[in-house]
């Protein structure tokens, strides 16, 4: 599941991290399904019993050469130029009904033996010919007869099914190919030829690298061997390299890691009834190599040395493919499971962290949610409080403020100073007119101070309620717009300008205050004539009696009789004359007298305190619910913040411990995979018995 990516030197887990989610899911599904299917295969190959070798390496390495060395017949072209092209797969003839043929397999065909419209038959002799065509076949299945006892024959072993494949030499075009079939899952062994002079190339490390990913055991030939003069440094040098590159294979090199010279193997002769081998040109591994016929099976006049090496190389591959097949079946899904084990425990791993990370952040949160939600709560009910009892006291204040203030405008209307000249006695009902005008206009003027004082209260309590927004829901808090001039445009005080009062002749007479007036002036130190004391006397009601009874002592009785007649004349125009003079005094005590028993009559006074506190009431109420309404979304908010991190925590909880379980299987698993013996037995298998 490695994800083939560009990131520079990150680790796996780094990896992960930086990865957006959609995205390391979109790439873990085609991850996922190419692991299914590879395992599936697996399974399928494990339950094969045929096998099959695959012979690669770079260019000129001797590939065919050790091929052909392997079938003891020059089956495979060689030639000191790089003469394969694509791949020639060598089976025994048996599986072709014993026929020496070669199929090649056209390109984009799926290989049918039983359906020739799928490939092209040749003979043997014509595969020099074939191995170049890249541009028609892309694969060659070369079958041959191999007349060696089982116990010499690779082919022909009596075990199970081998094939060899010759792969075309390692370059820049064919190293991705070769890597990619090397790694499929039928391939059980991968030779990898070697030349002794040149060592491994980079071409060559990086198919060893791409192909060690799943193979564990490479089986390393270094070809030419013959050619090398210090060959304890070369031998040093291959084995260095090979540590590098497949340290399990260095682990086992006696078995897994062979110099050879392929070139010196000799060939057997065509079996009996064969087509004829394949072509006789040179050895591409070092140097001509002769030809042995049956009379000189065992190459004398070469050295032996290097015949006995090739035969413990072929030992050995036999060992490799027959005895320990089930290493060289199992060993590839086992490395294989081990890295789909491997990454699913570090993916596990990394959820858990992310999990247990995500968890402890959420757990983190409800700490900080939750003395928010209960402090936002109460918040709502003290502040809901808080306002009502604003909203009323402002009201009540208003309402007393304004009653008072009417009240008083009434009670006192005559008192003013109303600005209205007396025009004198022929004008005095226009007079009266004029006084009523001044006195309801300043009862209105009254009312319109009251409803300014009410606004200023209003602004501030809108002031208090914002401020009680912003201390409790901060920047989320949304300000109404208020404009106070805007209240009491309607001319709702209507009701004093439309009272009609009548004026009557006795509204000029005011007797209650010419009588408080009279006595009032009765108490000066003012020298009156006879007239007007004798007047100012009958003017003040009953005292006039107590004045009479002065004059007589005074005047004496005969003088009495001569004075009564116009005394009384006088005494009258006296009297007339001090009333009209009394009207300016008494008229605006009698009119607003009238004036205020109608107000009462309508309750203008309580009707416009409640005009007025009820407009405030109405205009507080609009900032107030809009907090209510801030505060409760502010509630219900934390409150569903509180419940999605709470569904996040559980979440969070789960995952950490799927994964953790998961991380614990895994573990688990891994060392149980670990702990298969490739080497052992079969369970129920003796020891000792051939699998």
């Amino acid at each position: 599941m490695k994800l083939d990516l560009k990131l520079g030197a990150l680790h796996q887990t780094e990896l992960v991290h930086s990865l957006e989610k959609n995205s390391i899911a979109s790439l873990l599904d085609g991850k996922i399904s190419s692991s299914i299917k590879h395992l599936l295969n697996l399974r399928e190959r494990i339950e094969d019993t045929s096998s099959k070798v695959l012979v690669t390496g770079d260019l000129n390495a001797g590939k065919s050469t050790f091929c052909n060395a392997l079938l003891r017949r020059k089956i495979l072209p060689e030639d000191q130029q790089p003469c394969t092209s694509i791949f020639c797969e060598v089976l025994d003839a048996r599986e072709n009904g014993g026929v020496e043929e070669v199929h090649a397999i056209h390109k984009d065909m799926i290989y049918n033996r039983h359906d020739e419209s799928t490939y092209d038959v040749f003979t043997l002799p014509d595969l020099e010919k074939i191995v170049t065509d890249h541009e028609t076949y892309t694969q060659c299945k070369v079958y041959v007869k191999d007349a060696r006892s089982i116990d010499e024959s690779l082919l022909n072993n009596g075990v199970v099914d081998i094939s060899i494949i010759d792969a075309p030499g390692l370059n820049l075009d064919t190293t991705k190919t070769t890597a990619v079939f090397a790694r499929q899952e039928e391939i059980d062994v991968v030779v990898f030829v070697v030349s002794a002079a040149n060592h491994f190339t980079m071409t060559a490390k990086e198919f060893i690298w791409a192909a060690a990913a799943e193979k564990a055991y490479i089986f390393i030939v270094v070809n030419g061997y013959d050619n090398i003069k210090d060959k304890n440094r070369c031998q040093k040098m291959i084995l260095e390299q090979v540590h590098g590159l497949s340290p399990r294979t260095f682990k086992e090199s006696a078995e897994l890691v062979h110099f050879v010279s392929s070139n010196a193997i000799p060939t057997a002769p065509t079996p009996p009834g064969g087509n004829g081998g394949g072509s006789s040109g040179s050895s591409s591994g070092g140097g001509d190599g002769p030809d042995f016929d049956d009379s000189d099976p065992k190459g004398k006049g070469k050295d032996k040395e290097k015949i006995r090496d090739f035969e413990d190389l072929e030992q050995s591959l036999r060992r490799f493919v027959l005895e320990k097949r089930a290493r060289s079946k199992l060993a590839p899904a086992k490395t294989y499971l081990l890295n789909v084990l491997g990454d699913v425990q570090t993916l596990a791993t990394v959820n858990q962290e992310v999990a247990q990370s995500e968890l402890d952040r959420v757990t983190k949160e409800l700490d900080d949610l939750e003395p928010l939600l209960e402090a936002s709560k109460k918040a709502k009910a003290e502040v809901s409080d808080d306002i009502d009892r604003t909203i009323e006291a402002t009201c009540q204040e208003i309402y007393d403020h304004t009653r008072s203030t009417l009240t008083a405008s009434i009670s006192q209307a005559a008192d003013e100073e109303l600005g209205v000249p007396y025009p004198g006695l022929l004008n005095v009902f226009q007079y009266a007119d004029d006084i009523k005008e001044a006195m309801l206009s300043q009862i209105s003027a009254s009312v319109t101070i009251c409803e300014e004082h009410a606004r200023q209260k209003t602004v501030e309590g809108v002031s208090s309620i914002k401020q009680l927004g912003l201390l409790h829901l901060g920047d989320e808090y949304t300000d109404l717009s208020f404009r106070s001039d805007v209240m009491f445009r309607r001319k709702r005080d209507v009701l004093a300008r439309q009272i009609e009062i009548e004026t009557e002749l006795w509204d000029f007479f005011d007797w209650h205050t010419i009588l408080q007036r009279q006595e009032k002036m009765a108490g000066t130190g003012m020298a009156l004539t006879v007239a007007t004391a004798v007047g100012g006397r009958m003017v003040g009601g009953f005292g006039w009696v107590d004045g009479a009874m002065g004059a007589v002592k005074v005047v004496g009785n005969n003088n009495l009789r001569h004075l009564i007649l116009p005394g009384i004349v006088a005494t009258a125009v006296a009297a007339t004359y001090y009333i009209l003079l009394q009207i300016p005094h008494s008229l605006p005590q009698r009119l607003s007298t009238k004036i205020s028993t109608q107000l009462a009559e309508i309750d203008y006074v309580h009707s416009n305190s409640t005009r007025i506190s009820s407009s405030v009431r109405k205009v507080l109420r609009f900032p107030a619910d809009n907090l209510r309404v801030g505060l409760q979304r502010s509630v219900e908010q934390l409150g569903s913040k509180r419940e999605e991190t709470r569904k996040i925590r559980g979440e969070s909880e789960v995952a950490r411990k799927y994964f953790g379980n998961l991380v614990n299987e895994t573990g688990r698993i891994r060392n149980t995979v670990e702990a298969v013996d490739l080497e052992g037995p079969a369970p129920g298998v003796a020891a000792g018995f051939d699998p």
